[in-house]
């Protein structure tokens, strides 16, 4: 039987203060480059439809000149496979953690 790897996103709201800061750290980008993609593919998507792709998260990361191959993993690691999957898979766990800290 294989050995599935749990997805990072699905701990992310068990993690603790030091947890979080060593999470964020191991991230091919920083938190509100993370936050601001989210938005980038909310505005889009509410003008396009998916194509069940990352096209639009490539746009982001190419225009924000961030590291592409190793997000777009990350991406996929976490059930983003696509641009409307990041905001349905990875965005609403991101932001129940993240709100709670600026709060």
């Amino acid at each position: 039987m294989p050995i599935l790897k749990k997805r990072e996103i699905d701990n992310l709201e068990q993690m603790s203060g030091e947890e979080l800061a060593a999470f964020l750290e191991s991230l091919p980008l920083g938190r509100y480059d993370v936050e601001d993609l989210f938005d980038f593919l909310e505005f889009k998507l509410e003008r396009e439809d998916c194509n069940h792709s990352l096209r639009f998260a490539m746009q982001y990361m190419m225009e924000n000149r961030l590291n592409f191959p190793q997000t777009s993993a990350w991406l996929q690691q976490n059930g983003g496979y696509c641009d409307c999957k990041v905001l349905e898979q990875i965005a609403p766990a991101w932001r129940r953690t993240f709100d709670r800290f600026d709060e």
